[in-house]
């Protein structure tokens, strides 16, 4: 930590001692009163039950669907599913033996076999199988859809009918569209994956998602597990002869685990990990322990409820008041301070990345010619220790500038490369050399609903007025303008998160053909070096692919990093009779891709 921070963190200090102060004054009054009446009655006795509280609501159990991305879908997932590989931070692939094996067995043409182990079960006692893997490939390909999704103005799809008429999964990965033949599955019940060109995310394009048998019950009617498996192989791998059995599958595997229908059934969440889901409603979602589960990281306690119905300030009121036992409400100062006064236990971090992007294309300042002295005199003039200590700090007061580019991939991913200090003064001497005519109008697309994003905008605009740049925030709405109207805006301030896909995210978001590159970049330099990255199938040389491209868009000035959202998590510092004690809790970072190892705190050692 650097003298500035730890100066900064120093002055948080110290205002939690107002509860205790409080506390003594009132206890003589109350002397009185308790010496003639009797205790109350204890509550009831919980401490095998953990309640948390987040503001993020559970859409799907579903990983392959949009509402089963959203990160209190994953949040959840990450402690009722198991699987071949989890995501760490860093977007590294970590291995669970004890659920099977993922390894690589050709790279010409690069070949994957998943062996999956004897104890991997399903939480109704099922085992996991091969028939599980031919379902989430058939999803994920995209080889068998007949109809394609078709999106409005607001995102939302708008051909339902279609989809529920036809072969529809609607979820095509950008991994598992590289293997369009049906896999194998040899007498072991091992499962191997032929890809058509190399890919970079081999071991995490496929894992176990949702229960074949299940679906065989639910879309098909078949009440035997073994046979209702066996006629979803049947419809996957012989879809000719079993087209409305498939057109089923693909209905139920889409819609059939997201919140509304697991409220009505919760015996379809059958899951793999160490918890399973007991009942879904619009304001938690109930986890038990998974009596069969013999995994590699058993449950600590009897249930885990989650609640995201909460207000921040009555998340911490429920914390003090032993009503709920981990809280990881949104980072403002009237939260910090209620937690200061609850005594809390806090631990503070960054989440998102906050990154700067410019619109390449159009008619706006980087469109001409001039584009790249253009753009890099504006990056010049951001000031991004400013923001830091201005905005960030006062609620993470370790925050620093990020000089990292790839997030999302993950901390740190690429390298520090982003390290040149803000100068307004050779900012407008680049714009007076270039010819440039000042003013340069910018519209920066940002949420000027989030009071820390708004801040932002205001330091950027006063120093960038001093270079010669008239900013101001782009009228458009940010939740979809990013996409959706790429004419409104000049600059984008955009959260940027963790991808489950990491190499596929750069590829797609930087790339010139990328199918999330909303800037309109295009440099052949970068997509060479994306190039170089997308076809390296050794994990151990991921890094320095990452490092050129992360060079490489700092280079052309294609993003800024600012620093990363701040974010808190907070339990008890001190136990209540009748409660869990749950330790220490990790800093919940909502912008992760996968929650597994967040989770650690509830399982066994």
């Amino acid at each position: 930590m650097t003298h500035a921070a730890q100066g900064r963190a120093a002055g948080r200090r110290g205002g939690g001692r107002r509860t205790l102060l409080a506390a003594l004054l009132g206890g003589t009054v109350a002397l009185v009163p308790l010496a003639c009446s009797s205790s109350p009655e204890p509550g009831p006795d919980r401490s095998r039950d953990v309640v948390v509280s987040v503001g993020a609501p559970f859409g799907s159990l579903n990983a392959g669907t949009s509402q089963g991305r959203l990160p209190g879908s994953v949040l959840v997932r990450g402690l009722v599913q198991d699987g071949f590989v989890s995501l760490d931070a860093a977007g590294v692939a970590v291995p669970d033996a004890a659920f099977g094996t993922v390894e690589k067995t050709a790279d010409d043409p690069l070949t994957v076999r998943y062996t999956i182990g004897p104890d991997a079960r399903w939480s109704d006692g099922t085992p996991v199988t091969a028939a599980d893997l031919l379902l989430e490939w058939a999803a994920r390909s995209g080889a068998l859809d007949e109809v394609a999704p078709e999106l409005g103005d607001d995102g939302e799809i708008v051909n339902g009918d279609a989809l529920d008429a036809g072969v529809a999964f609607a979820a095509t990965s950008r991994a598992l569209v590289h293997v369009q033949a049906v896999p194998a599955v040899d007498d072991e019940g091992r499962v191997t994956l032929v890809y058509a060109q190399p890919v970079a995310d081999w071991q995490v394009a496929l894992d176990v998602n949702l229960p074949a048998h299940v679906l065989g019950r639910t879309a098909l009617g078949v009440e035997d597990a073994q046979e209702a498996a066996a006629a979803v192989v049947a419809a996957v791998t012989a879809p000719a002869g079993h087209h409305d059995d498939l057109v089923a599958v693909s209905r139920a595997w889409r819609t059939g685990f997201d919140t509304d229908a697991l409220a009505a059934s919760t015996a379809d969440a059958v899951t793999t990990g160490p918890y399973a889901l007991a009942s879904v409603t619009a304001s938690a979602v109930e986890l038990v322990r998974n009596e069969r589960y013999a995994g590699s990281r058993p449950a600590r306690f009897d249930s885990v409820r989650v609640r995201t119905d909460q207000h921040p300030l009555d998340q911490v009121s429920s914390l003090e008041a032993g009503d709920v036992d981990v809280v990881a409400p949104v980072a403002t100062p009237d939260v910090r301070d209620a937690l200061v006064d609850a005594e809390a236990r806090v631990v503070t971090g960054g989440d998102a990345a906050w990154q700067l992007v410019a619109r390449a294309g159009g008619t706006g300042p980087f469109a001409g010619d001039d584009a790249p002295t253009v753009r890099g005199a504006l990056w010049s003039t951001v000031p991004r220790e400013q923001v830091v200590d201005e905005v960030v700090a006062p609620l993470w007061p370790e925050a620093v500038v990020d000089t990292a580019v790839l997030a999302t991939v993950g901390d740190g991913a690429g390298g520090p490369v982003a390290t040149a200090q803000p100068d307004a003064p050779a900012a407008a001497a680049r714009l007076a050399d270039a010819g440039v005519r000042t003013p340069v109008a910018v519209r920066v697309l940002v949420s000027t609903t989030d009071p820390l994003r708004e801040q932002t905008l205001a330091l950027l605009t006063d120093s960038a007025r001093t270079a010669g740049f008239e900013v101001t925030a782009s009228t458009a709405d940010p939740a979809t303008a990013l996409w959706a109207e790429p004419d409104a805006w000049d600059v984008a301030l955009v959260p940027t998160v963790q991808d489950e896909l990491p190499v596929a995210s750069l590829v797609g978001r930087w790339g010139t053909d990328g199918t999330a590159n909303v800037t309109a970049w295009s440099d052949a330099a970068t997509d060479a070096a994306l190039a170089a990255l997308a076809a390296q199938t050794d994990p151990a040389r991921l890094a320095a692919g990452q490092a050129t491209l992360a060079a490489r868009l700092v280079e052309a000035g294609a993003v800024l990093p600012l620093v990363h959202a701040p974010a808190l998590t907070a339990t008890r510092s001190a136990p209540v009779a009748r409660t869990p004690q749950v330790g220490e809790v990790p800093l919940l970072r909502l912008s992760r891709a996968d929650l597994t190892d967040w989770w650690s705190w509830a399982a066994q050692g």
